[in-house]
């Protein structure tokens, strides 16, 4: 039976209570700037390079300064999309794929394959202005709901290993998320197929040497197949101080998510079957989420030469959701609270700039699972009852420093080291081994459950990557690149204590990965282009063997090319189109179902994926564009017996302000195309979580 909807106490009625409010209160605070025109957001401002970014470095830096590959969508392109799903907003760079499930569902894909498993959401590391939004060893699959990208001042990705200011999980790239920036106060309401229904809210004041910003946004889907939908609220809140030699800025992040999840839809080419397109398998099943973040970013200065940050955080989240893809569909909760500082101290003079610092983090996490079903018979090795109960407390520092050198006029070198410590102390809160939850043997020949459950113990694990690059000025136009780099992710809790069988102990080494990539920058008055190219090679891959024992023993490689282009065709009209070509390959020998998998595709790893915007702004207040998204076909198994043939789909959208009023409508997956946004093939049997069909949506904005 479909699980009764609940609503938390941060419901969207609250946010529609509280917007008239601020739009008719005369604050002491408040700054009532006129309308931004739409010239804001003209087409020609896209094409401009000298964007600021602050992923490499945790800190603002020219992106034609970058000794790297990042991809950036901006806030005006944010307001564009007016995503219902972050995937319809990644869509815009290259080698980035966020595989949509059901929901606010995803899988995660940066120079990679989409990555499946335990420990798998840790192979690119998610921020929040730089800070990563849950301890090492932590990490969730879905946690980019946990951030407000629909209100967002952007998001950058940094494809391939990441700079010496980040560490563990840094691996594929990192995906980062700056904080709303608020330019007008605002409200508005959007409206959508399958009773989807939102509104937002942007407001700041300024007082003296004090500025003061609230995002907040409530939706409420009614989902796109058979008992399917979800609730969400967010709400970020950002303070800022400063005077001649000290700044402070403090950002608040809340989250809440109470989804209805639709499960996979089962059989060869099953999305594309009208009769069970929308069908819900598991109408039972649910995700509940919620995250509290706060941090204040303290930046100081004696001279021009000398800069220190240090940025205290506390973080909190918990999670419970029903793993209605597994026989069983046992029930996990989840959850940690953890703090930290990071800290970095600049010096600066003429031809080099230092920068040295510590990373500091504590962590209380903890999982639990438990069985509500009898599966077949009651001793069954998947037994009802409780699997697993265990805590986690983890301490963590990290040292690192970073130069670069200007070299001559036209070189830059940058070279980078950093060590990471990271110690977890394991407590098991049930009866150690393989049994029953009661200690009784399961029907298996050996009596063993499949969930084993390890005796208390504590782990370290020891890193250290390093980077040299250099940037080599060509022309005004045109620069180059190149960088050799290492990261690393140390292992996963789940991957450590969720162990399975007879496998007593975990011996598992953090994953390692070398990259070296070259790119080119060019720009000229009315053409950007932007090429990389790289090869990274990965060992001590961790990955489940036949016998569903964690081991780490696989190795990868990964080589590609991806591309960003935007041409200005006239006064009114701009094309931009980014695309990656990408082989992502085993290098392991392994028998899956007989098979040897060496040199086989990676799973979930298309070659082919990429995207055009054709853009029209006819006039300074209307603006049209036209999107056309691709994804190649892929494997669904490590045999490459089964595959996913890919897709097309288009998009429409526009925009016209009047005033202090907008109007935004678009047209999503305009041929009403049946497409599956991830392919699978398990148990025996393909398995899709579908597209949506052509969606329409109107939004009314208010600006005050």
């Amino acid at each position: 039976m479909p699980r009764q909807r609940r609503r938390k106490t941060i419901s969207i009625a609250a946010v529609l209570y509280v917007a008239p409010l601020l739009i008719f209160t005369n604050h002491s605070i408040a700054d009532n700037s006129s309308l931004d025109q739409m010239s804001e957001i003209s087409i020609e401002k896209s094409l401009a390079l000298e964007t600021i970014v602050v992923t490499g470095r945790r800190s603002q830096q020219q992106f034609d300064s970058l000794i790297g590959s990042v991809g950036k969508v901006s806030k005006e392109e944010i307001q564009r999309t007016a995503h219902a799903h972050i995937s319809q907003m990644t869509a815009r760079l290259p080698g980035v794929w966020l595989s949509r499930g059901n929901g606010q569902e995803l899988l995660a894909s940066v120079r990679s394959p989409v990555f499946t498993g335990a420990g798998s959401c840790a192979e690119i590391l998610t921020t929040e202005d730089g800070l990563p939004i849950r301890p090492t060893g932590m990490c969730n699959v879905n946690q980019l709901f946990e951030v407000n990208t629909e209100q967002a001042a952007g998001l950058e990705v940094w494809r391939g290993p990441g700079t010496v200011f980040y560490g563990s999980n840094a691996m594929h790239g990192v995906i980062n998320i700056i904080s709303p920036n608020i330019s007008t106060n605002n409200v508005s309401l959007q409206l959508g197929s399958n009773q989807y229904r939102r509104i937002k809210l942007g407001w700041k004041g300024n007082q003296d040497t004090h500025a003061l910003q609230v995002a907040a946004n409530g939706v409420s889907d009614g989902g796109f197949k058979d008992d399917s939908g979800f609730d969400q609220q967010k709400i970020s809140v950002t303070h800022d101080w400063s005077d001649n030699l000290l700044s402070a800025k403090t950002y608040l992040t809340a989250v809440n998510l109470n989804q209805e999840t639709s499960g996979y839809i089962k059989g060869r080419n099953a999305y594309k079957d009208d009769a069970i397109w929308k069908t819900n398998p598991n109408p039972e099943a649910y995700r509940d989420g919620s995250a509290v973040r706060l941090s204040t970013r303290f930046i100081g200065s004696s001279t021009d030469s000398y800069q220190w940050q240090i940025n205290p955080y506390v973080r909190r989240s918990s999670m419970t959701f029903l793993q209605h893809y597994l026989p069983g569909q046992a029930e996990e909760k989840n959850g940690q609270t953890s703090a930290g500082i990071q800290t970095s101290y600049q010096i600066k003079d003429d031809v080099k700039t230092l920068w040295v610092g510590v990373d500091v983090e504590w962590a209380d996490m903890w999982v639990k699972e438990f069985q509500e079903n009898i599966l077949g018979v009651a001793d069954n090795v998947r037994f009802q009852g409780q699997h697993y109960d265990f805590d986690v407390k983890s301490r963590q520092y990290a040292l690192f420093a970073n130069s670069e050198w200007q070299v001559s006029d036209k070189m830059t070198v940058d070279v980078g080291l950093r060590y990471e410590s990271l110690n977890y102390d394991y407590k098991n809160n049930m009866i150690s081994g393989s049994s029953r939850d009661d200690g009784r043997a399961c029907n298996s020949s050996s009596g063993s459950c499949r969930y084993f459950r390890p005796t208390d113990r504590s782990d370290t694990t020891d890193n250290v990557n390093v980077q040299i690059g250099l940037l080599y000025t060509l022309s005004a136009t045109l620069n180059a690149y190149i960088r050799a780099a290492n990261a690393f992710r140390a292992p996963q809790i789940n991957e450590l204590y969720r162990l399975q069988k007879e496998q007593s102990i975990a011996v598992i080494q953090p994953e390692k990965l070398d990259s070296i990539e070259s790119g080119l920058r060019y720009q000229v008055q009315n053409l950007t282009a932007q090429l990389s190219i790289y090869l990274m090679k990965k060992e001590q891959v961790i990955v489940k063997d036949s016998d569903s024992f964690v081991v780490n023993d696989g190795k990868t490689r990964h080589q590609g090319i991806e591309w960003q282009l935007g041409y200005q065709l006239s006064e009114n009209w701009q094309i931009a189109t980014a695309g990656a070509w990408a082989k992502h390959e085993y290098q392991y020998t392994r028998l899956y179902g007989g098979t040897n998998i060496k040199g086989n595709d990676v799973d979930t790893a298309p070659r082919w994926q990429g995207s055009a915007h054709l853009n029209y702004q006819p006039s300074e207040n209307t603006q049209m564009e036209l999107e056309w998204v691709y994804l190649g076909n892929y494997y669904l198994d490590p045999q490459n017996a089964h595959e996913y043939a890919g897709h097309n789909t288009f998009n429409l959208r526009g925009q016209h302000s009047y005033g202090d009023w907008e109007l935004s409508a678009q047209v999503t997956n305009i041929t009403d195309r049946h497409i599956a946004d991830r392919a699978d093939y398990a148990f025996g049997s393909y398995r899709y979580f579908v597209g949506e069909g052509r969606g329409f949506s109107l939004a009314l904005k208010r600006q005050f």
